[in-house]
Formats: structure tokens, C-alpha cells, sequence
């Protein structure tokens, strides 16, 4: 990777802690508790040795495998290209 990329990349990681502990903060000051964060994708167990990966939105099941490792990975994979389309 290029340097100038990797050294954009950890800049935006630095900024992307920095708001999640200013978030925790402003919660912290004006006393209320943080809002939940809810994964879309979720793993469900659908038989022996078989896995369902649902929208917890829609409750379609968006893939399936037969390892849950495997599910859980793909449940991942769905969860950030869902995020990356939203951002656009």
C-alpha cells in the first residue's frame, strides 16, 4: 500500500476514536446512558451444523453456511458493505 494512503488511513482512524470517546463523554456528561448500537446481519442457528444470516430489519436471510465461523464472517462482510453503500 502507499504510504500516503496508509498514513491517510491512520489519521482517519486516529479521528474516528477520538468522536467515539467524545461521544462516550457527552453521554457521560449530561447523564444519560449511550444508545445501543445493533447490527443489522444477524447469525441465527438454523438446524445442525447449519447457520442462517438474517436482516434484522427485513428478517430475510441474506446468506447461510454450514460453519458459524464461516456465518459470522459473512454476516461481517454484509454488515460493511451495507455501510459502505450508505455512505456512498
Amino acid at each position: 500500500m502507499h504510504h500516503s494512503i496508509q498514513s491517510r488511513r491512520d489519521i482517519v482512524d486516529g479521528l474516528h476514536q477520538r468522536s467515539c470517546l467524545a461521544t462516550i463523554e457527552l453521554y457521560r456528561l449530561i447523564g444519560r446512558p449511550e444508545p445501543v448500537i445493533a447490527f443489522r446481519m444477524v447469525v441465527k442457528p438454523a438446524g445442525r451444523d447449519f447457520f442462517h444470516v438474517v436482516d434484522s430489519q427485513t428478517d430475510k436471510v441474506m446468506g447461510f453456511r454450514r460453519n458459524h465461523n464461516e456465518a459470522c464472517a459473512l454476516a461481517r462482510h454484509l454488515e460493511t458493505r451495507h455501510a459502505n453503500q450508505l455512505r456512498g
